[in-house]
């Protein structure tokens, strides 16, 4: 607290320096041979009583102003004559059982040095390999293979050197960090280059605040999946308490939604989180009142909570039907917490009480009796399920049951719809594209079969009349040949349901057992077609896909095992569950909430 209190006496006094304009690098406070001069006596008596301080301690705070002044000339002035910049470096350092260390230094380079000499001469600083070593400013990586000047670096700009580690025992990981981050990236990517693809394994659904999906254009699709993915693989990250890998991929998250339309952003509230994920993560690693970008994306994120929600919530009442309240009161109260920090640090001492006393009134209205919640949960409810609800109805257990009860109806009403379409998106894909190159409306082709046409002849007409049912009408009626089209042969024959009373009748005609499971999963459980084609093609009805084995099959197959290796992992530790990220327990934010009162509560502010 020392240094607290000694940095707030100086941001005072300069404060005091400036509204008088006094310029201490000047005469007669400053000698031309670049010595103390002399500080009229009246001021520092004025100072002292002023800022209730000792006349030797108004002297001493002075000097350091003035040396600092000096210092900060020096740098400019040979920034302006040999281009060299000045750089402050934060450097921070592994979680130990004192706490996490940081070191703050300067460092002189070239603005025109790529990112990667910047790193080398950190990384020989910490003694550390290169390769566990990111620099990050103004809220983005510094990148190897581009100038400082290129990334926005200026003279004097402040870096955080974040060193990729989480603790002792896990150093063997260190330099897979790294590695990490870039891989997640890639499988990522990979992912979004499924969307609107044949292959079905991972179906993305956005969806906003209500839960009600997104129709998006495919491209913004592809940028806001890409976005929220490396968001969601961050946070999985910060569960386990890799900070710093979390960070690292908020921030690759963060380029992500910046290319993303404003419009697309204002329709949900993902970057408001992330925003508060990545301030987070600079208070986890002490450096919240270092970087600059800190403060902006607190403000970024009040500003979309209120126009998500409403100054009351009464917008999220009006989605939610006065249930989820409780959603945007857990992520005020993680706002409002860090606006106090960050206040607390820029030396707004009565602004930082009046935030962190509000995160606290928000706080006590989130927390929930442990008991209440072991009473929901021997219901037979999930501990997250039993801590919403009980936030959400007030401590009300009856309510709580009720609550928990609709919120899964509601949730397997919207996975049933969700479920349908997807089915219906699989189905229009092995019809394929119409002229216009949108996907066959199945509704509609549903329509003309149960007028009486076949599947494949319904299809081809609409196809041709771009899903308009009049126009492939007409098109059927000009055009009989359509309608001896065959039904497509690679329907997904997994959806039908096959008896064994249907097998029977089958067998009972002395066709093999799978030639006769085949023919029913072809025609849809129709023993009469079954039968018609059985007789045609003499017994034998050939799979709907390769056997395994199969040259298409081996050709494929090793890549195909990588991508979903790849997937496999970029999806194992991200939650599907859209409301996981409010389940805080909230004991870091109680233990942080403590520990600034404390330091409030040390502090004169008279």
């Amino acid at each position: 607290m020392d240094d607290y209190v000694t940095e707030r006496h100086l941001k005072l006094m300069r404060e005091k320096l400036n509204a008088e304009k006094i310029k201490l690098w000047l005469t007669p406070y400053t000698l031309e041979s670049g010595e103390r001069g002399d500080v009229p006596k009246e001021l520092i008596s004025r100072y002292a009583k002023d800022l209730g301080l000792a006349e030797t301690e108004v002297v001493e705070l002075l000097e350091s102003l003035r040396q600092h002044a000096l210092q900060k000339l020096s740098e400019r002035d040979k920034f302006q004559k040999e281009g060299i910049a000045t750089l402050k470096m934060i450097i921070t350092a592994c979680q130990t059982e004192e706490g996490l260390r940081k070191q703050a230094y300067t460092t002189e380079i070239q603005l025109s040095a790529d990112g990667s000499d910047l790193r080398k001469k950190v990384a020989h600083k910490c003694n550390l390999p290169i390769d566990q070593i990111k620099l990050i400013t103004c809220g983005r990586v510094i990148k190897d293979n581009a100038s400082l000047q290129e990334q926005s670096v200026k003279n004097g700009s402040k870096v955080m050197a974040v060193r990729l580690s989480v603790a002792e025992a896990e150093a063997h990981r260190q330099q897979k960090q790294a590695s990490n981050v870039a891989k997640t990236r890639e499988a990522a990517e990979l992912l979004t280059s499924k969307i609107d693809s044949e292959e079905d394994d991972f179906d993305i659904q956005i969806a906003d605040q209500s839960g009600k999906p997104l129709q998006l254009p495919l491209e913004e699709k592809k940028a806001l999946t890409l976005a929220m993915t490396l968001h969601e693989k961050g946070r999985a990250s910060l569960k386990k308490k890799e900070i710093s890998q979390a960070l690292l991929l908020f921030l690759e998250a963060d380029t992500e939604f910046s290319k993303c339309k404003a419009e697309l952003l204002n329709a949900v509230d993902n970057y408001a989180v992330l925003c508060l994920d990545i301030v987070w993560c600079y208070l986890c690693l002490k450096n919240v009142d270092q970087l600059p970008d800190a403060e902006w994306r607190l403000e970024q994120s009040e500003k979309c909570f209120l126009r998500s929600y409403g100054a009351n919530n009464e917008r999220l009442t009006a989605v939610k039907g006065g249930t989820g309240s409780e959603q945007a009161q857990a992520l005020f109260m993680r706002l409002h917490l860090l606006q106090g920090v960050m206040a607390f640090h820029q030396h707004r001492v009565k602004v930082a009480a009046k935030l962190l006393g509000q995160a606290e009134e928000e706080l006590k209205s989130l927390q929930v009796d442990e008991n209440l919640i072991t009473e929901v949960m021997s219901v037979g409810f999930k501990e997250k399920e039993a801590r919403l609800a009980l936030r959400a109805c007030k401590g009300d257990v009856q309510k709580a049951v009720d609550h928990i009860i609709n919120r899964r109806k509601e949730k397997k009403e919207m996975n049933m719809k969700l479920n349908q379409e997807r089915k219906e998106k699989l189905r229009a894909k092995k019809f394929g594209k119409t002229a216009s190159g949108e996907w066959l409306n199945m509704h509609n082709m549903d329509m003309l079969v149960g007028m009486g046409f076949a599947s494949g002849a319904a299809a081809e007409a609409l196809k041709q009349g771009n899903n308009d049912v009049n126009m492939a009408l007409e098109i059927l009626q000009t055009h009989p040949e359509l309608l001896d089209i065959v039904d497509p042969e690679d329907e997904e024959w997994e959806d039908v349901h096959v008896t064994d009373d249907m097998l029977a009748q089958l067998t009972a005609l002395g066709y093999e057992l799978e030639m006769g499971r085949r023919s029913l999963m072809k025609h849809k459980g129709n023993v009469e077609k079954a039968v018609d084609d059985l007789i045609r093609s003499g017994g034998f009805i050939p799979p709907n896909a390769p056997m395994p084995g199969s040259s298409r099959d081996r050709d494929n197959s090793n890549e195909r095992k990588e991508e979903m290796e790849a997937l496999d992992s970029l999806m194992s530790d991200i939650s599907r569950d859209e409301e996981d990220y409010l389940d805080l327990t909230l004991k870091e934010e109680s233990e942080i909430l403590c520990e600034y009162r404390t330091m409030l509560a040390s502090l004169d502010v008279s």
